[in-house]
């Protein structure tokens, strides 16, 4: 791990690599300080935390739900972890200084992260620690009030409901489907942290197209918007995928706006203005610049 990240300096000198990267380790690793690689501004990668799944997919029918999927009775989806063992290894983590994220996706799920992290803070005290639910795509009613309470964030692809809108109703029912899925408005509105990103190469790794995603929430081939109360506005959107997609990564202080001090990453798009650039989303880039330096084209 020191040798990867080690090679930053003489790949940047060489021009190969700009890009930076905030890695998460297994939360199932021992040895937890080696772990806590710190940015700094000599570094391509580092390590900020760590990583863990509780349960699966709605494709797969294996996210897990407080009640049954549609046509299959008996299936709620798929606990992967024991959660005494999650819990005991999130508060070892925790106390070691490292940021944790865990995988959530039904609605059950979420809860039992969010009633982890009650007790986390319980045991651990309140401190800046940034827990991550990694997807937060199905939630029950009042879950999206409860991400406020401990600044806990809610990871999001918007992207993935451009393919979830045309089958969530076959796996969980209309309703539940309608109520629970990609609650982008809510979460806002109840005060939680709401960071961007791809999940690639699941879907598109291009940022213009999850804006787009979350501000008009329209799938291919449809004529309205999927669940059009949980729609965002551009500014939201722009601010989920840059400053608060920083400060989800302990990145704040770097990279996510254009102010002093900060590295100068941004891209040139051919707007003149707020509407133009929201009615040509995803749109196309004229340039984009890495610390100041341009990168492309």
């Amino acid at each position: 791990m020191l040798e990867v990240t080690s090679l930053g300096p003489q790949l940047r000198k060489r021009g190969k690599i700009l890009q930076k990267s905030i890695n998460g380790l297994t939360l199932w690793k021992n040895d937890f300080e080696s772990m806590l690689i710190l940015p700094n501004a000599h570094m391509v990668s580092c390590f900020r935390g760590v990583k863990a799944f509780l349960d699966g997919s709605l494709g797969s029918s294996s996210a897990l739900f407080h009640e049954p999927y549609e046509g299959d009775p008996d299936n709620y989806g798929l606990q992967m972890t024991d959660l005494d063992s999650l819990l005991n290894r999130t508060l070892e983590s925790d106390k070691s200084g490292l940021q944790v994220a865990i995988h959530a996706i039904g609605d059950k799920a979420n809860d039992i992260l969010l009633d982890m992290v009650d007790k986390i803070v319980d045991l651990n005290g309140a401190k800046d620690r940034r827990f991550r639910i990694e997807h937060a795509q199905h939630l029950a009613p009042g879950a999206a009030n409860r991400f406020g309470k401990h600044g806990t964030i809610a990871s999001v692809q918007p992207d993935h409901l451009l393919d979830d809108a045309d089958h969530a109703w076959s796996k969980i029912g209309v309703e539940r489907s309608e109520r629970s899925s990609y609650t982008f408005r809510s979460l806002l509105d109840g005060g939680a942290q709401l960071a961007f990103g791809s999940d690639w190469p699941i879907s598109d790794i291009n940022p213009l197209q999850a804006i787009r995603s979350a501000v008009f929430r329209k799938p291919p081939g449809w004529e309205v918007p999927w669940i059009p109360a949980e729609r965002l506005t551009l500014d939201e959107s722009l601010k989920a995928h840059t400053m608060s997609a920083a400060y989800a990564c302990f990145l704040d202080h770097a990279v996510g706006s254009l102010s002093e001090g900060k590295y100068a990453d941004f891209v040139v798009v051919p707007s003149t203005s707020w509407d133009e650039f929201s009615s040509d989303l995803p749109g196309h880039v004229l340039a984009t610049y890495v610390s100041g330096r341009q990168a492309y084209p």
